[in-house]
């Protein structure tokens, strides 16, 4: 799915542009992925885990905006890929088809300026647009501040997975599952 660009005025008044990254945000999307990754535990991946070629995130982003069911959306400020937040099918099997998984980055330069929320929104709205009746994510449970805007928009806590998540150091961390049911 192809989000349609959207310009928001930020908490410190700068603007950015959200838009859905296309092929020729490959290297940029790189660059923002390896970098996000270093900064936080909160993510999935270290930085070094981070071995996408150019062309194949190219590839990767043309199969998104050509997906029915899924979509990614990044916040631009002055031409720098900042934040991005994604949605896509938990399964493809007929089953599964109501459920959709969900995951978003800030760079730390960006944070606290309100991207975490508009990206987490647009995606609702996204979710809606697609059918999906239940939007799913996975947090670790010292994201305390993802945390709380998950809350604010309307997700539930409704596990834990104690040692779900092993630093390279050895630290376990334990995970939060939250949903957002769309439809009653």
């Amino acid at each position: 799915m192809n989000y349609t660009e959207r310009t928001v005025t930020l908490k410190n008044g700068d603007i950015a542009s959200l838009r859905s990254p296309g092929p020729d945000d490959a290297e940029q999307m790189i660059r923002y992925m390896k970098a996000m990754s270093g900064e936080t535990e909160c993510v999935g991946r270290y930085s070094e885990e981070i071995t996408e070629t150019p062309e194949y995130e190219s590839a990767f982003l043309e199969s998104i905006l050509a997906s029915p069911n899924s979509v990614q959306i990044s916040a631009f400020i002055n031409g720098i890929l900042a934040a991005n937040a994604s949605l896509a099918p938990y399964s493809g099997r007929i089953k599964f088809h109501h459920r959709a998984v969900f995951g978003i980055a800030v760079l730390k330069e960006f944070w606290g300026l309100g991207l975490g929320r508009l990206l987490t929104e647009a995606c609702i709205q996204c979710a809606l647009d697609m059918g999906y009746e239940q939007i799913e994510l996975t947090a670790l449970e010292e994201n305390h501040k993802g945390i709380a805007l998950y809350k604010s928009v309307g997700f539930e806590q409704w596990g834990r997975l104690e040692r779900g998540s092993r630093m390279k150091d050895g630290r376990h961390k334990t995970e939060v599952y939250m949903v957002k049911y769309l439809h009653s």
